[in-house]
């Protein structure tokens, strides 16, 4: 397949991802103006508003997994000098899942756990951290690539060709 070809399904994956994203935004907007939203479920503390758009939340974290999962194979094909690059989109795709997740389900977790809010907050640092780590190491392991293609691209080789100097005796032109 051509870059262009690959480039073009990268675009349409992409756009495909906002759109399913813009409307279920669009979904838990209109869920928080729905006449029962402040209704409590569960317990007082939780209303039909926040535990259906944590459910919302949950499909927009699948969606956004799925997503990366199928741009894997395009990227690691287009980004051809970092080795494993559809790798270390997943695992962004899964740091931005964490992050987004965190927010997303604490209105509808927190109620349940008054006392131990830090259990929640330290699992969710274990696995940002986790996956910081991940991407620390593959950008690390894929640094001498990265470093080649960037000397290449900035400072193409050129064959030295010795001249002769004023003198006869051969110089060389670095």
């Amino acid at each position: 397949m051509s870059k262009k070809d690959l480039a073009a399904n990268l675009a349409v994956e992409t756009l495909k991802t906002a759109i399913v994203l813009a409307t279920l935004l669009f979904i838990s907007r209109f869920i928080e103006a729905l006449p029962f939203s402040g209704m409590p479920v569960l317990n007082s503390a939780v209303t039909a508003a926040e535990l259906l758009s944590a459910f919302v939340a949950a499909a927009a974290i699948v969606v956004f997994i799925k997503a990366g999962l199928n741009a894997r194979v395009t990227v690691d094909e287009l980004a051809y000098w970092l080795p494993g690059a559809g790798t270390l989109l997943n695992y962004l795709t899964g740091l931005a899942a964490v992050l987004f997740a965190y927010s997303a389900f604490q209105a509808v977790v927190f109620p349940f756990i008054r006392d131990f809010e830090w259990v929640y907050q330290s699992l969710f640092l274990a696995a940002t951290l986790f996956l910081l780590a991940k991407i620390a190491l593959h950008v690390y392991g894929a640094s001498e690539s990265v470093s080649r293609f960037l000397i290449s691209v900035f400072h193409p080789y050129k064959e030295a060709q010795p001249q002769p100097g004023p003198a006869g005796d051969i110089k060389n032109n670095d």
